[in-house]
């Protein structure tokens, strides 16, 4: 009984306001402009009085938490305050007003009230989307920020409920204005599933990619991805329902189908800057006709050389113990002999080792490759200790700065296919 004497209360206040209101609009105008203006005096009154109330609600309570938004560090509330949840919310209230006068203002006036009525439906389904679609918004914002690997998800599933909260909502917004059951809609819809199927066929593809992305936690927005596809790389900026943005090193924003993220070859180069090691891959090529034994001489300016000083001197030891019993000494070919590119290959390792720009912890290898036309490649295989393009760039030039002066000492000549090439001709 508690609960039910304030809403009596409410209808009676309402009425007599209502009936007050009406008299004093009656006492305003004359009589003959009573019957015929007297409703859309009295409706133009309260739709202005309504909206004026709604607009002084919103500075009242907009005014208060925006200094809550101001001064509070829940992130929640910033961006609730950001997105304006708070403020559709706070229709609701004149919503409320509008719905509780309505039969006793719209509904005393035949006509009107099936139109009022249509209105007021109508007025609620699109506050009910825009406060869907700002919570949603919100709820982005937040993730986003985040910058993991659910952002993606959350914001495939948000976007997707978005689609069937504005395709529910247009149904609801046609039924009600037309007087119909949305079941009738439905099955008119229906017959259309194939058309329907084909228009939202991308959106329920990155609808489905989103879900797969951030199930295998395998791209997120700061990646940093290479698509082989359309021979794009560059830095995720936004994964969307059906797009995804990425900025180019050159500060172009290129968009790919999300669906290709997952159906195409995607490289995810932020597994190598989290590990802050880059790797670095690359060939000296060698004439052959450089290549050749180490005799006495040679060994004694490489026992010189600090990084390689003990390698010669205990691989030395170990050649002479096994060439005792060779017939032919006087033949270097014979027996065992070290080799200008070996003891250059020995020496490239151990350079690398003594590098504090390059990873200690990671591969560090040194090969040679196939022989090919141009000469002999030696390739340098190990990773520095710097992933950001400049530092990277300068750890790599340095490097290989050094080597090819280096591979003088050892007398060995760096194949240049240019110049062959013309020698050939």
């Amino acid at each position: 009984m508690l609960g039910a004497t304030p809403k009596i209360y409410q209808n009676q206040f309402l009425a007599s306001l209502a009936k007050l209101v009406r008299s004093h609009i009656k006492e305003l105008f004359g009589g003959a402009v009573n019957k015929a203006f007297l409703p859309f005096i009295e409706i133009f009154f309260w739709i202005l009085a309504l909206l004026l109330f709604d607009f002084i609600l919103q500075k009242i309570f907009g005014g208060i938490f925006y200094l809550m938004a101001k001064h509070t560090r829940i992130n929640w509330i910033k961006k609730f305050y950001a997105h304006k949840v708070f403020r559709t919310i706070f229709h609701f209230i004149t919503i409320n007003l509008l719905i509780s006068i309505n039969p006793y203002v719209f509904q005393k006036y035949h006509g009107i009230d099936k139109f009022a009525d249509k209105f007021i439906g109508l007025i609620v389904i699109i506050v009910i989307i825009r406060l869907v679609f700002r919570f949603i918004d919100a709820i982005i914002d937040i993730n986003d920020e985040r910058q993991n690997h659910t952002t993606i998800g959350i914001r495939a599933f948000g976007q997707m409920i978005k689609i069937f909260v504005a395709f529910f909502g247009a149904l609801t917004f046609i039924a009600t204005l037309i007087d119909t059951e949305i079941s009738s809609i439905l099955t008119v819809l229906g017959a259309l599933t194939a058309v329907v199927l084909l228009i939202f066929r991308d959106s329920i593809l990155g609808f489905v990619s989103g879900l797969q992305i951030a199930t295998s936690k395998s791209i997120k927005v700061g990646d940093w991805i290479s698509v082989s596809k359309y021979d794009v790389e560059g830095i995720v900026k936004e994964i969307n329902l059906t797009v995804t943005k990425i900025e180019k090193f050159d500060k172009t924003v290129s968009t790919v189908p999300t669906y290709d993220l997952i159906a195409s070859e995607v490289t995810n180069h932020s597994w190598m800057t989290a590990s802050n090691t880059r790797r670095i891959k690359r060939s000296m090529v060698f004439n052959v006709d450089s290549f050749r034994f180490c005799d006495d001489e040679m060994l004694k300016k490489f026992e010189k050389i600090d990084l390689i000083t003990q390698y010669i001197k205990t691989r030395q030891k170990e050649i002479s113990e096994a060439n005792k019993n060779v017939k032919n000494p006087d033949l270097i070919i014979n027996g065992r002999q070290l080799t200008n590119i070996g003891v250059f290959r020995v020496y490239v390792k151990n350079y690398l080792k003594s590098r504090p720009d390059i990873s200690k912890n990671d591969k560090l290898i040194v090969r040679q490759l196939e022989l090919t036309s141009a000469g002999m490649p030696l390739e340098i295989y190990c990773f520095a200790n710097n992933v950001h393009l400049s530092e990277y760039e300068q750890i790599q030039s340095d490097l290989f700065d050094h080597l090819i002066s280096a591979s003088k000492e050892f007398e060995l000549e760096i194949s240049q296919p240019f110049i062959i090439q013309q020698n050939n001709d």
